[in-house]
């Protein structure tokens, strides 16, 4: 706008153009300089005092109390799980929105127990990365372990062995579109359901005091179970907690991979009769038939 109002420093025409740009930004940056100076002084008349404050009493709290409910968590659960169903990256949409209430509540968690104050709140950036989705996605961990030792289909239980490593460090691509999860019907209801049901025994196991709120520290959600548990809570109770989790989703998969699996099995079946029916033997040929 200002720069169609011509609102600018004028200088001689021989003057070089790197040098003419800078002086012509100097009356614009000079009015966008004033407004926010007027800006920070009207805000010192009101009850915030600065921009800060009023963005964080105004957006971010009410933001932060909505999060930080069981509610909130189901619908990130759902949502991030349905969209990898499409093969879109879940959390890379919906923590748009979602990582920064986490991590606000996770920052105020450091906070209280820097301070030794009770820590305020469940659902933190560790909550969502040790707790609800471990393994990734769908918290396909458990969903791995079963394809290495329940499934006979090669198929399944060779991308089973290449996904199992990835899969404790919380990497399950190779079973997200390998498997495929992607727009397969019979594995979206565990897909789904193992999450939720981490996300709600959870969440009734800090409520109800069985475990100590997460303390906030900053742990890659690469680390594996066990380990995590242990770090975000400081109770070794967290990491026995986990491996239950890990026991009950391979409950929940179990019926559904072994339907996958047999599906896979008949297909594996009639292509190694396909192909024993192509073999030519050459035992069968006879000069008389030449």
């Amino acid at each position: 706008w200002v720069y169609k109002k011509d609102w600018t420093i004028k200088l001689p025409k021989g003057v070089p153009p790197s040098v003419f740009n800078s002086f012509a930004a100097l009356i614009p940056s000079a009015i966008v300089m004033l407004i926010f100076f007027i800006i920070r002084i009207l805000f010192e008349f009101t009850p915030y005092e600065n921009a800060f404050d009023f963005v964080y009493k105004v957006l971010q709290a009410p933001l932060m109390a909505v999060g930080d409910s069981l509610g909130a968590e189901i619908i990130y659960v759902l949502l991030s799980s349905v969209f990898w169903f499409f093969g879109i990256n879940g959390p890379s949409v919906t923590n748009t929105v979602y990582s920064p209430m986490h991590m606000s509540l996770s920052v105020e968690n450091v906070k209280a127990f820097q301070q030794g104050l009770s820590l305020p709140h469940i659902y933190t950036q560790q909550f969502v990365d040790m707790f609800e989705t471990f393994g990734g996605g769908g918290s396909t961990l458990s969903l791995v372990i079963l394809m290495v030792t329940v499934c006979k289909s090669q198929r399944i239980k060779q991308l089973g062995k290449l996904s199992l490593v990835p899969g404790i460090f919380g990497i399950n691509e190779p079973i997200i579109f390998g498997l495929p999860i992607v727009l397969n019907p019979i594995m979206i209801i565990p897909f789904i359901g193992v999450p939720l049901m981490n996300t709600i025994l959870s969440s009734i196991a800090f409520k109800t005091g069985f475990l100590p709120y997460t303390n906030g520290v900053n742990l890659p959600w690469t680390t594996p179970i066990g380990f995590s548990g242990f770090l975000v809570t400081g109770s070794i109770k967290a990491s026995i907690f986990q491996l239950i989790l890990l026991a009950l989703g391979c409950l929940v998969y179990y019926p559904f991979i072994k339907t996958l699996d047999k599906n896979y099995l008949k297909d594996e079946s009639s292509e190694n009769t396909k192909d024993e029916s192509e073999d030519i033997s050459f035992d069968d040929i006879s000069i008389d038939d030449l």
